[in-house]
């Protein structure tokens, strides 16, 4: 083979060569285009759904550190969750270690789901052991004057002072250490579970009833008369009578609604147990119609006269000298004290074989405006 015909074969070879190096480098750029669009595409869709895992593994990450204090004592994953918080008083060495985020968020749900109270009233914090509030008792003078007329002097204020003493709820589940060691068995479910059913047993209970020793002044514990609000000695509240004995009419709906000043019946709402409501649902007025009215909503309360109506089981039937209903505006009459929330301390040595739970929450409540809730007297 002659050299002339050798260096034409070998300048072919050069072409196809690099050739295929242009072919390959233009695929290979198309390519890694084409990915990075349908990367992006992906990213676009799925917005919520990044979120949504986030949000998952966060609370996630609780649960996990939660169950391993629970069935192992392992304080670390605790210890780290809270040093990224904010919470008032996380300190261990001061009743325990504070439970996850979403754990104080199910037992407050589940307190507000059980007391009609906790959904209404309003709840403060408080960094102490009470939380103080000064109440005006219109003791100042005011009036209308000329723009050169003289001002009267006004009158010193009458200023009252509420306490609310922070009290402290708690829950002592117990488990054996072999549930503890059961894998199959879900003891941190079993634990919350356990705390948010009594926590909100205790609270929905002493908010109606509570006596304030160690615990919130209940609105039936506070001092009760007949007389109105201009009359009426500070810190009690009014009620008005039934007609007739035992029973509730129309009229004494009607009664009680107008005995609340309308400045306040703007977020006003009825309180009653199930089975006053079921007695009441059954009242008609003097045309023959239903005073009340069925929600149509899911979810939403059925209502009284236009206000609605909640539920909560810890007030009395219609029986002679109770209570049985409450109409207010209980966000401006009456607060919830809450210090801190829900701790957990780990206790295997008291019990043994049991491991006991100790949980504890610091919470409190009183009426501060007695002008703010009527309670409705059945008749002797």
């Amino acid at each position: 083979m002659s050299n002339e015909v050798k260096e034409e074969i070998k300048e072919v070879a050069v072409q196809l060569s690099q050739k295929f190096t242009d072919f390959k480098a233009q695929h290979e750029d198309r390519y890694a285009l084409i990915e990075k669009e349908l990367l992006g595409l992906a990213s676009l869709k799925r917005p919520s759904l990044a979120g949504y895992s986030a949000h998952g593994t966060a609370e996630r990450v609780q649960k996990d550190a939660l169950r391993v204090f629970i069935t192992k004592g392992d304080t670390s994953g605790l210890s780290e969750l809270q040093s990224k918080s904010m919470s008032i008083g996380d300190d261990p060495s001061d009743g325990g270690y504070a439970v996850p985020e979403y754990l104080d968020r199910e037992v407050e749900s589940t307190e507000k789901d059980a007391s009609a109270i906790v959904r209404l009233a309003r709840t403060v914090l408080t960094p102490g052991p009470a939380f103080k509030k000064l109440v005006n008792l219109h003791g100042t003078a005011s009036g209308w004057v000329g723009e050169t007329d003289a001002r009267p002097e006004t009158g010193t204020p009458k200023l009252a002072s509420i306490n609310i003493t922070v009290g402290e709820l708690y829950a002592n589940p117990k488990l054996t250490q072999a549930m503890l060691d059961d894998a199959m068995f879900d003891a941190e479910m079993f634990i919350g579970e356990e705390i948010t059913s009594e926590f909100a047993d205790q609270l929905g209970a002493a908010l109606i009833n509570g006596d304030g020793l160690n615990k919130p002044t209940g609105i039936l514990s506070k001092t009760v008369t007949a007389e109105k609000d201009d009359v009426r000695a500070f810190g009690s509240l009014q009620s008005v009578e039934t007609v007739l004995s035992g029973l509730v009419d129309f009229d004494d709906l009607k009664n009680l609604k107008s005995a609340l000043r309308a400045k306040y019946r703007t977020g006003a709402a009825w309180v009653m147990n199930d089975t006053t409501a079921s007695v009441l649902s059954k009242l008609k007025n003097g045309a023959g119609d239903y005073i009340w009215s069925e929600s149509a909503t899911a979810g939403e309360p059925d209502t009284l006269f236009g206000y609605p109506v909640e539920i909560d089981e810890n007030m009395p039937d219609i029986a002679a000298s109770a209570y049985p209903v409450m109409f207010g505006n209980f966000q401006r009459g009456y607060y919830i004290a809450r210090r801190t929330g829900v701790r957990l301390l780990r206790d295997p040595y008291t019990s043994k074989p049991y491991v006991n739970f100790y949980a504890t929450e610091r919470v409190g409540g009183d009426v501060v405006n007695s002008e703010c809730i009527k309670l409705l007297a059945i008749k002797v």
